[in-house]
């Protein structure tokens, strides 16, 4: 089922943000770089990101608007990382479509990707009626996300040279890398919405605890996904030997001559042939690792609902709720 039809209040919330964006880029602007950039924009996300801000704003103050801006910001840096994880694992397509580094060139796709952060303290300052603490608190919560998000980007790189990786440092990579992309607009969101400072701090581990069931799930759709629907190669991580939950799982479990099968792999280029592509999956299915790693998403949505609990019945919650079952799930 598609996300439109099962969760449609989402439009609402999609468009308002899309609103905010299309006016700081316009498609149709003159320079290829600021067509980078809108690009960058409009490539068919899901704008998770924003919907959570705008969710935990109107969980606490009853209106989602107030947040619109912050979305917007959440979006423009989850944006800029986009692009440049596609120059990092020189990737030519993203959601569909040719990726912004191969549609444009590398020296647009860097430029764009700092055009695209570069608006988000200015789209933060917009609260500045806000309290100097609250204020300053937002502007640390994106700084914060934007830092670990780099500095998960470079331990997953350094995980990728490395033979074996553990559970405890996969963990702590996609903690940083994605997790925190997710809990600060929770966060932030809700201090819009008129949160204290430990209403606000729900936000933070539900978006924690999301963030990292969306990764594990990401990573699991990178070997078993559907490249139509994913809109984008399957076995990326795995041709640039990242260390997915799944390939943990799995490579501390098989035979030697099955690791060597799968190392070989690792670190190449071009397509694998059919029967290669067969047997990573059969192999997978072998020793049950993608059924662990989807058993770990389950866990960590779980621990985010739990967090829910601690939320007053309302229209917000329930949406939370719809949204963290499908983030379990997805396909895409």
């Amino acid at each position: 089922m598609e996300v439109a039809e099962s969760m449609p209040w989402l439009k609402e919330y999609v468009d308002s943000v899309n609103a905010q964006l299309a006016e700081l880029h316009s498609p149709s602007s003159s320079t290829s770089l600021e067509r980078a950039v809108a690009d960058a924009l409009s490539a068919g996300g899901k704008r998770v990101r924003a919907i959570l801000a705008l969710l935990w704003c109107e969980a606490f103050g009853g209106d989602y608007r107030p947040a619109v801006s912050l979305a917007a910001a959440y979006e423009l840096a989850h944006a800029s990382a986009l692009v440049q994880d596609d120059i990092i694992d020189h990737s030519s397509m993203r959601r569909g479509e040719g990726s912004i580094v191969a549609k444009y060139g590398l020296p647009n796709a860097i430029l764009a990707s700092d055009l695209l952060l570069f608006n988000v303290p200015k789209l933060v300052a917009k609260y500045e009626k806000l309290s100097s603490e609250k204020l300053a608190k937002l502007f640390d919560l994106v700084g914060e996300a934007c830092r670990a998000t780099t500095w998960g980007e470079y331990l997953d790189l350094e995980m990728a040279e490395t033979p074996v990786a553990s559970e405890e440092e996969y963990e702590e990579m996609i903690s940083l890398k994605t997790a925190m992309l997710l809990s600060s607009p929770c966060s932030g969101g809700a201090i819009v919405g008129g949160a204290s400072a430990e209403q606000a701090s729900l936000g933070a581990r539900f978006g924690k605890y999301l963030g990292m069931a969306y990764q594990v799930q990401d990573d699991t759709l990178d070997l078993v996904g559907d490249e139509r629907v994913l809109g984008k190669p399957v076995f990326t991580d795995l041709r640039g030997g990242k260390k997915s939950l799944v390939l943990i799982h799995f490579l501390a479990r098989c035979t030697a001559e099955e690791k060597e099968f799968i190392r070989g792999l690792m670190n190449r280029s071009g397509p694998y042939a059919d029967e290669e592509a067969s047997n990573v999956k059969r192999l997978l299915k072998k020793y049950g690792s993608v059924d662990y790693a989807r058993e770990r998403t389950i866990y960590y949505v779980k621990r985010a609902k739990e967090v829910l609990s601690s939320l007053p019945e309302c229209r917000a919650k329930s949406q939370l709720l719809q949204l963290s079952d499908y983030l379990a799930v997805r396909y895409y």
